[in-house]
């Protein structure tokens, strides 16, 4: 149950990464989940997991514009597993991709099938939240079937779907559909206002793949408004992105360019733009077409002088054969010298970029070993220590607590994984999960807490991130088995802060508790002495309070190197 609790986190998190355009590091969790979770048999649970992360992949593929016969190889092959796992939510989200992606084929027969494959899901298990993508998907079929009314109506239930569960991309998609819409139909204010939206959109998803191309289409909006000062400001955002975007794309900025100064006239620059476009597009083409040409035009020539060559005796022609076999001969052999040399100096590139990522992965398993070996000599310690404890008599709090401490650890390399930094810590993070887990491990015992955190240290060093993390685990196991038994509802508050004047740091932590003098010495356990030693590991400074439940304030130097 907690697997697969912790899987559906770990999807929803790759789902905010898609939308927010992060694709590659999207793709790298999606692969890294889907390879953990077949290793294990599957059951029900897990098979929908899996299959959802298969989603993914298509989903990521399409996001990048890449060609939809690469989403649609591996829809067609989960689209039964779905099916036969009855999970209606995911069968319909896989048809509209479907359909997407025959759309963007121009196949708009087996469009329209998906589409209404979709549709019945949909009545047929009450789907609400997927309806927003369907009516994206209706509208823009109907777009390219020119029927303009259907558009417009569901345009607009796709973005009253869309607002009402808050799915970002399906709204955006239904600013786009209500803008062709007016755009159409010449309601230039409304088209103006559905592209700038869509703009907006697109600047607050990070989706630099489409920015340039939403700059261009608010920019021919004013344009067709006569507004050209703003046409030309808006152009000009265009221009900032459209270098690093493939295909053709990055020639739409100097198009529009070139229509604004046409409309106002300006022969000149309207000329320049035009012919940049062209001269852009030409140094596209490949050197292949450039040899075309080259033996077209020794062709050409050949034939114009056919009549002179055909007075002349054999000798003459025979040689003129030869030396046109001769050209022919090397032009292909140029090519294919130029081939391999460029196959050589890519294979080359990769072999220098492999070894550095070997030789950089050896020297992070380095460190982690000598992190992972600290860490265990920790263990080792504290299990030694308590050899020698009076009062141990339950074993569960005994394990209980030896497990929170391991936690802990394993949680901080966890998080040093995840960015390939042997040595810095996503703190914020890393203190929410790890007290999130020492509250969990007392929930058999159906106490109502309330847990309240504060962090503004965002990253930290293991060096620090270790005695911290260990001293909220035995702080917060102290005041779940003590503190709250005379209590209905407890409240605890963790707050790790920075005084950039004094460059010090504090930690506080208090509950509402019954309260305990820390400054006593317990022959009970060992929390107490573990924690104040961890506190001279930080060169710290401690205060504890005992009123209304318990307080312990400690301020300690820290810095990040």
């Amino acid at each position: 149950m907690g697997q697969d609790y912790a899987v559906d986190k770990e999807i929803e998190k790759i789902d905010s990464l898609i939308q927010y355009s992060q694709f590659d590091l999207a793709q790298k969790k999606t692969d890294s989940l889907y390879n953990l979770l077949s290793k294990y048999k599957l059951q029900k649970k897990s098979k929908a997991q899996v299959l959802e992360l298969q989603f993914r992949k298509a989903l990521i593929i399409d996001r990048q514009k890449e060609l939809p016969s690469e989403s649609l190889k591996i829809l067609i092959e989960i689209i039964t597993q779905a099916e036969a796992e009855k999970l209606p939510s995911l069968v319909c989200r896989i048809y509209l991709l479907m359909a997407l992606a025959y759309e963007k084929t121009d196949n708009l027969e087996l469009t329209k099938k998906y589409l209404q494959s979709a549709h019945k899901t949909i009545e047929g298990h009450n789907l609400q939240k997927e309806y927003s993508t369907y009516c994206v998907r209706k509208g823009s079929y109907h777009r390219k079937s020119f029927e303009y009314d259907s558009v417009l109506y569901y345009a607009n239930r796709a973005k009253e779907y869309a607002e009402k569960y808050s799915n970002e991309t399906d709204l955006s998609d239904s600013y786009i559909l209500l803008g062709s819409w007016a755009s159409i139909n010449n309601k230039l204010d409304e088209s103006l206002k559905y592209k700038l939206l869509q703009l907006d959109h697109t600047k607050k998803m990070n989706d630099t793949t489409s920015i340039s191309g939403v700059y261009d289409n608010v920019a021919n909006a004013y344009l067709k408004k006569n507004d050209f000062s703003k046409a030309l400001l808006y152009n000009d955002s265009s221009f900032l992105f459209y270098k690093d975007l493939p295909g053709l794309f990055k020639y739409t900025p100097s198009l529009t360019r070139n229509r604004i100064y046409e409309t106002l006239g300006n022969t000149d620059s309207a000329y320049f733009y035009f012919k940049k476009y062209h001269e852009d597009l030409i140094k596209a083409q490949t050197e292949e077409e450039k040899i075309k040409t080259k033996a077209l035009e020794a062709q050409f020539q050949n034939e114009k002088n056919e009549a002179v060559i055909k007075s002349k005796n054999r000798q003459m022609l025979i040689i003129g054969s030869l030396l046109a076999g001769i050209i022919f001969g090397s032009v292909v052999l140029f090519r294919k010298n130029r081939e391999i040399n460029l196959k050589n100096k890519v294979i080359n590139r990769q072999v220098v970029d492999l070894s550095k990522a070997l030789e950089q992965k050896q020297y992070l398993l380095s460190e982690l070993q000598h992190r992972v070996k600290n860490n265990l000599q920790h263990v080792i310690s504290i299990l030694e220590i308590q050899k020698e404890s009076v009062d141990f008599n339950n074993i569960d709090e005994l394990i209980r607590g030896n497990q929170n401490r391991i936690h802990s650890m394993a949680l901080l390399h966890k998080k040093l994984n995840i960015s390939d930094n042997v040595n810095d810590v996503d703190f914020k993070q890393y203190v929410t999960e790890l007290s999130e887990l020492v509250i969990e491990s007392y929930n058999n015992q159906k106490r109502n807490v309330k847990l309240n955190i504060k962090c503004e240290l965002e990253e930290i060093s293991i060096e620090k991130a270790l005695p911290i993390g260990l001293i909220i685990t035995e702080l917060l196991s102290n005041s779940m088995k003590h503190a709250f038994k005379n209590r209905r509802i407890g409240i605890i508050n963790l707050e790790l802060t920075v005084d950039e004047q004094t460059k010090t740091n504090q930690f506080y932590y208090a509950d509402n508790g019954d309260g305990f003098d820390f400054n006593k010495t317990s022959e009970k356990g060992l929390g107490q002495e573990i924690i104040k030693g961890l506190i001279d590991q930080l060169n710290g400074k401690y205060e504890a309070k005992n009123s209304n439940g318990f307080e312990l304030i400690v301020q300690f130097k820290y810095s990040k190197n």
